[in-house]
């Protein structure tokens, strides 16, 4: 069984509303049904996607208007996540309704935290890909946007501070491990949660905590999608070069 389907039992029956109610539908149209405990796992798998556009679209539109930089790296994610052209277009329906939907973007997050589990990993990756639209502009990020953003690392159950150490420099999406650039020092510490006048002790003991979240001995038990794996190798190349970056300086003081 797949992490979606092992998902479904403890999560899928416990939420409701009106994107629940159209991923049920559009399972019977995108899927074969006939194999249920499949079906199931593909319910699970939309509900994710559901989520994750319908917030996008409210994390684009924050500051009134959804500019052409959003739209393509929406456009990108949806390529990145989406394993046909169906569920693509199906993506495409959601974000074009949750533009002008009244529903909250706190109940949005809420219902994905427990849909996967509130699963660390997932969450980052969820979290993550909307700091991607967010940051697209390649100008400083919106105020409304930033607060958004902070309510989801809140809903989702991620460490305070998240965000801040991504807009400190602390993620860089769609570089593949071996071609991430060295962080400068300062980046390195915000990368890693710590401040310059931290001890080793402190510098080891936050690398090895930060280290074993994103590490594959603990990742692939638990057999999630490709997205996931990527953002956890990318998360974790950024974290062991960040802690070498750190220990290179103090062999040159």
């Amino acid at each position: 069984m797949n992490w979606w389907g092992k998902v479904v039992g403890a999560s899928v029956g416990m939420l409701a509303g009106p994107l629940t109610t159209l991923v049920g539908t559009a399972v019977g149209h995108l899927f074969d049904e006939t194999n249920r405990p499949t079906a199931d796992a593909q319910k699970a798998r939309l509900l994710y996607l559901a989520y994750f556009f319908s917030c996008a679209a409210k994390i684009a539109k924050a500051d009134g208007r959804i500019s052409e930089d959003e739209i393509r790296k929406t456009e990108y994610l949806m390529e990145r996540m989406c394993e046909n052209d169906r569920v693509k277009e199906f993506c495409i329906s959601v974000f074009r309704k949750s533009k002008k939907s009244t529903r909250s973007l706190s109940e949005d997050f809420a219902q994905v935290g427990k849909l996967v589990q509130f699963d660390s990993t997932v969450c980052h990756t969820f979290l993550g890909g909307l700091y991607e639209i967010a940051q697209s502009n390649g100008q400083k990020l919106n105020e409304k946007q930033i607060k958004l953003l902070v309510l989801g690392e809140k809903e989702l159950r991620l460490k305070k501070g998240t965000l801040l150490s991504w807009i400190q420099g602390g993620y860089r999406p769609g570089n593949p491990p071996n071609q991430c650039p060295p962080p400068a020092l300062s980046e390195a510490f915000a990368i890693l949660g710590l401040t310059p006048g931290c001890t080793a002790d402190e510098l080891k003991k936050c690398y090895r905590k930060k280290a074993s979240e994103f590490h594959p001995d603990k990742i692939k038990p638990k057999d999630l999608p490709p997205e996931f794996i990527d953002f956890a190798n990318e998360q974790l190349s950024r974290i062991n070069l960040a802690y070498e970056t750190i220990i290179q300086s103090l062999h040159k003081d």
